[in-house]
């Protein structure tokens, strides 16, 4: 019974995922001095190009994510934005914070971060499974 509807969990991570791509590129791009400020503060250089470059990827991966247009590869895409967000402010601040490696791990894996670059990869393993836009009809 529940086979027929074994895609809908998948549906339903890729299109919350890409939506919040979508929505928090938003507001990125409203104030990209403020997001490049913050890239700067974390040390990613070159942070006044970087950051509506990202925002951009940000805001189109999850459109194509939600949409469910080149899955695998926007998943793919958006999952590297993830690392270099683990990176940069996430990781250093967390070590800094928790210099004991259990502690640490406990940390990161309860960051929003993390969680999204795991649903990303699981989204990239699995694609869209028939349910996309382009498949429609």
């Amino acid at each position: 019974m529940l086979t027929k509807f074994d895609w809908l969990p998948n549906l339903v991570l890729r299109v919350t995922v890409g939506f919040m791509f979508f929505s928090g590129a938003f507001g990125k791009l409203s104030d990209t001095a403020k997001f490049a400020a913050n890239l700067a503060e974390y040390g990613v250089p070159f942070s006044h190009v970087t950051a509506p470059v990202l925002a951009v990827v940000e805001l189109v991966g999850g459109l194509f994510l939600a949409l469910g247009l080149f899955t695998r590869t926007t998943a793919l895409v958006l999952a590297a934005v993830m690392v270099g967000a683990l990176l940069s402010p996430i990781a250093p601040g967390l070590w800094a914070k928790h210099p004991n490696v259990w502690y640490f791990l406990s940390n990161l894996f309860y960051s929003s971060e993390w969680l999204l670059l795991g649903i990303l990869a699981w989204v990239a393993c699995v694609g869209d499974q028939g349910r996309s836009v382009l498949k429609l009809r």
